[in-house]
């Protein structure tokens, strides 16, 4: 493995750490979305969580 790979490999699981840890965020929003009825704001991030799910899939490939 050249430093090269080595140096994209670390920075795809610094992303995926990163991913996860906003998908997270964006499930609590979602949770507390849902209990406010605020459904607004419930689609919001259900879109960005299924953006944030389709950059962890990339990434995981």
């Amino acid at each position: 493995m050249t430093y090269s790979q080595m140096w994209n490999n670390s920075g795809n699981e610094a992303e995926i750490l990163y991913l996860e840890e906003q998908i997270k965020e964006v499930k609590k929003e979602i949770k507390r979305a849902e209990a406010a009825g605020l459904q607004e704001i419930l689609d919001q991030a259900n879109r960005k969580l299924a953006e944030l799910e389709a950059k962890l899939d990339e990434l995981e490939e």
